[in-house]
This record gives C-alpha cells, structure tokens and sequence, in this order.
C-alpha cells in the first residue's frame, strides 16, 4: 500500500514522483543504447581504440548490477527519497564528466564510475518509490509507464546517437543526460519519504562485500563467454600480455563456479546476520517468497529477450541490409511505440484480469511476433514489412512489462520493495548481459558457422566439429584485427568468381543466422511460458510475521 498521504495530493504533486522515475530510468537506459553507436566516433576523438571503449562501457555494466542490491538497501536505511536524489547526483555528475573526457581514463571515471553508481542506486529506487507514494491502482500505472519509458529509450537510443554522432557531437549525449537529471530535482521534492522498520540501521557491508564480487563474477563471465568459450577454451586467454594456462578450459565455468560459490556465501551471511539479530542486506523471507523468486526469474528471461534482440537486429539490418544507424532505429520504432501505449493503457486490466493471463498472453504475442519477423527476414526486408512483427512483439512487450514487475514487487512487504527491487533489478541487468552474450554472440556463431560449412562443402573437404569450429575462431579474429580497408584489399585480390561466390555464400548464411537466432528467442520465450505457469492468479502481497493477525 503507499503512503496515507497520498490520497491527499493531486495534480502536479500527485504525478510528480512518477515523473522523475520515468526520467532517471530513461537516461540510465537510454544511455548505453545510444553511446553504443558513437563507439567509432569516440575511438577517433579520445585517441583510444575500440577495444577499450567497449571496456568502459562493459565496466559500467559491471559497477551498475554489482553494486544494485546496495544501492536497494541504502533507500530502506536512509530513504527511498534521500538516497534516490543521490543517486541522480552521483549520475548526473559522471555524465558531465563523460561530456567534457579528454582522455579514456576520464571517460572511465565519468561513464563507468560515477554513473555506474549512481545507476546502482537510481535503477532500484525508481520502481520502490511507486510502492511507497501510490496506492495498488495507480502502481498499475506506474509499473506501465516506467516499462513503456525502459523499452523506448532502448529502441530510440540508436536514433538519438546516430543523429548526434552524424550531425553533431557524441558529447551532446552525455550533456543531455546532464540536463534531464538536472529536470529531476524538482519533480524529486513531492516524493513521499517513507520510513522502513529499518531506518538508521547499519549497511550490511560483509554481504555488500559478497553480493558485490558474486555478481560482478556472473556479469563478467558473460561479457568474455563470446570471445572465450562456454566450456572449451576457444582461444587463449591473456592477461596483461601473459597467457594463462587452464588446461584447455574457457575461463567461464572457473568464474561461473566463483560466482556461486560467493552467491551462495552471500545467502549464509545473509541467515547469520538474521539470527544474530542484525540487519541483512536482503531479508531471506525475499529470497523465500515464491512468487517473487518465479517472477524474477521469468523477468531473467524477458530480459535476455528485449535485449538480445535490440542487439541482433539493428546489427543485422546495418551490418548485412546495409541501413544507416538511423534508419535501423527508425525501422525499431514501431515496437517501441507499441510497447509504450500498451504498457500504459492495459496497466489498469490488472484490476479486472487475472495479471497472471495478461502475461501469459503477452509471451504469446511475443512468439508470434518473432515468427512473423522470422518470415520477412532477407537481405531486401524494407521498414514497411518490419511494422507489423515488430508492433506485434511491441505488444507483447507492453502487457509483459506493465504487469510482471508490478506482480514481483507487489508479492513482497512495503518495507521490503526496496531491496527487493534492488535484487530484481541487479538480475535484471543479469539478463541483459545473457541476452548480449549470448544472442549476440549466437548471430556471428552462426554466421561464420555457415560460411564455413558451405565453403567446405563446395570443396568436397570433410571435417570435425572442432575442425570446423577452429575455421571460425580464425574468421571472428580476422574480423576483429583487420579494419573495413584491408578487408576491401583482401576482397579486390580474389577472383571474380570467389568474389561472387564468397558474396552468395555470405548472404545466404546472414540470413540464415540471423533466423536461427529468432528460434532460439522463441526457446526462451518457451522457457519464459512455462515459469509463467507458476505465478499466482492473482497479486498476493507478502506479510511480515510481526504484522500476521492470529
């Protein structure tokens, strides 16, 4: 329930508080999804190169869900309200610094520090803050809008970026993050403070300590999984110029296994603070309630989803379309679009339908929109033939996000929201890194896969799996080592013929890639359908024992 004074306010004051949750969640998403076309443009005017730019932006990702479960906490100690003005501070002033970096070192300490933690504390804190200043209706509303504003600043963030890099200046970006957590402030003074039974208590720094080295553990080990192997080592792994021997594993199941282990530490902190009577970082009976950890987890999957495909197919559409960073984002509108007026106007069906069906039907609309999208995937696919796959996954989206964040935090007490938002969020940014990873990485396994196949078969050669695999590593690390010039030079040496051939061979096998990634989207929609099938019919707010009536 929120606050007794909320049935009080109206007008300005009343929407206020949702008004700066929805702008400090649309520059935290916005951000990358627009820096990420400026990589090229960076590189050139800070004198760096691409593989550390792109370090930057995957330690921010790594600060940002590290730190996400303090950040939650830190607004039930000190206040929802306090501690999310902070957060917006502390953001506000790495964008400034990222605007005005003259070397990669400031870019870092601006984008990957400052904002990094700033967002830990802002991402968790934007949803808590509904709990506490509306009632379960208006939440509905709010839950809806911040999903609709999430997916739009991830679809319009290539656009916006393309614009600025093309016309303008990348730093223009980061200036204008400056100015709307600027905005912000103002709106932040009608929040609703709400003091927690936990207010004042001491930061559980020990589970701080093992929250943070678990998830940054996990987070790291799928940023490196593309490049290095699930399981098998797919190329050697090198520190500092020095090559680490695992005895032919990937790193990845060595910092898997780390990050459990810490993860699983965590949770026994967690049981010994509670039975000494001390404040944990997260209340076990959060981490006991059913219906949030199913809700979680499904939230995982919807996560992997939305991300990995804003990665793939502007990729796809620019890389093998040939389209512009501006008209892929064009061609993405039609999903944002959809997902932002459906998340906002079916956000009060949650109070005449079961929550349960509308995500449910959500995840629905989501397999047919990637079946649809799957049909007019080729090389010639127009905007036009995007508008109805793409607004039919925007759908689905919409009913997806406007109810299922809405049922996870309603599942938990007022006092736990924060932290529970905190863990939501922090797994969240989870999936997001899975859905990079791993679809990501899967659309040029695939690709370079298929080259490979086809040209052996055509050359009557016979191969193993781990012949063939090793053909690919060669070809990622030759598109990673030779720039757009010397691959022309390389192509102008060949026959026509083989130009031709490699020509048709490349098509053919993008195209296919690319479809095969959609299958797999649709698997863990699959998976998503069937965690789906746990939730509870209806919101069930989880209580305290200490407020259990006998």
């Amino acid at each position: 329930m929120g606050d007794a004074n909320t049935t009080k306010r109206s007008g300005l004051a009343f929407w206020a508080p949702l008004i700066a949750a929805g702008l400090a969640l649309f520059i935290v998403v916005v951000d990358s999804t627009m820096m990420n076309v400026a990589v090229p443009t960076i590189v050139k005017d800070l004198k760096t190169n691409v593989s550390a730019v792109q370090g930057v932006i995957s330690l921010y990702s790594l600060i940002m869900a590290s730190l996400m479960l303090v950040g939650g906490k830190l607004g039930g100690i000190h206040g929802v309200k306090r501690i999310f003005i902070v957060g917006v501070l502390i953001y506000g002033a790495g964008t400034l610094v990222a605007a005005i970096s003259w070397n990669i070192a400031v870019l870092a300490l601006g984008w990957s520090l400052l904002e990094g933690v700033g967002a830990a504390m802002v991402l968790p804190l934007a949803y808590a803050l509904l709990v506490t200043n509306y009632e379960p209706r208006e939440q509905a509303i709010g839950f809806g809008v911040l999903g609709g504003v999430s997916a739009s600043a991830a679809a319009v963030g290539p656009i916006l970026g393309g614009v600025l890099t093309s016309f303008f200046t990348w730093r223009l970006g980061f200036a204008g993050e400056v100015l709307i957590a600027l905005a912000i402030l103002p709106f932040s003074r009608y929040i609703l403070e709400r003091k927690t039974a936990e207010a004042g208590a001491a930061i559980d720094w020990g589970g701080a300590v093992f929250s943070f080295f678990g998830l940054f553990s996990l987070v790291l080990v799928l940023i490196m999984a593309g490049r290095y192997g699930w399981w098998n080592a797919k190329r050697p792994f090198v520190i500092g110029g020095t090559e680490i021997d695992l005895l032919g594993l990937s790193p990845t199941p060595l910092l898997i296994g780390l990050g459990l282990i810490l993860l699983a530490a965590f949770v026994h902190w967690q049981m010994r603070r509670e039975r000494r009577g001390q404040t944990p970082l997260v209340r076990l009976r959060v981490l006991a309630n059913g219906t949030f950890l199913t809700g979680v987890t499904a939230n995982i999957f919807q996560s992997m989803v939305i991300t990995g495909l804003l990665f793939v197919l502007p990729l796809y559409l620019q890389a093998a379309v040939g389209y512009s960073a501006f008209q892929s984002g064009l061609a993405i509108l039609p999903f944002s679009i959809a997902t932002f007026v459906v998340s906002l106007g079916s956000a009060g069906l949650g109070q005449r339908i079961a929550p349960k069906f509308l995500i449910q039907t959500g995840v629905a609309l989501l397999v047919v929109g990637a079946f649809l999208l799957y049909r007019v995937i080729t090389l010639q696919i127009t905007i036009p033939q995007m508008i109805i796959p793409l607004g039919v996954f925007g759908v689905g989206m919409g009913l997806l996000i406007a109810h299922l964040v809405n049922l996870i935090l309603s599942s938990v007490a007022p006092d736990d929201s924060p932290e529970a938002s905190g863990l939501n969020n922090a797994l969240d940014q989870l999936g997001n890194s899975l859905g990079t990873a791993v679809v990501g990485s899967l659309l040029m396994a695939f690709f370079f896969g298929n080259v490979v196949t086809a040209a052996l078969s055509d050359l009557g050669i016979e191969s193993t799996p781990q012949e063939r695999a090793r053909i690919v590593v060669i070809l990622e690390d030759a598109r990673e080592t030779f720039t757009e010039a010397e691959r022309a030079q390389i192509l102008e040496l060949l026959p026509d013929a083989a130009r031709q051939w490699l020509s048709r061979t490349a098509d053919q096998a993008i195209v296919t890639a690319m479809q095969d990634v959609l299958v797999v989207i649709v698997g863990l929609l699959l998976v998503m359908f069937l965690l789906s099938t746990f939730l509870p019919r209806d919101k069930k707010r989880d209580v305290p024992p200490d407020e259990r009536t006998p």
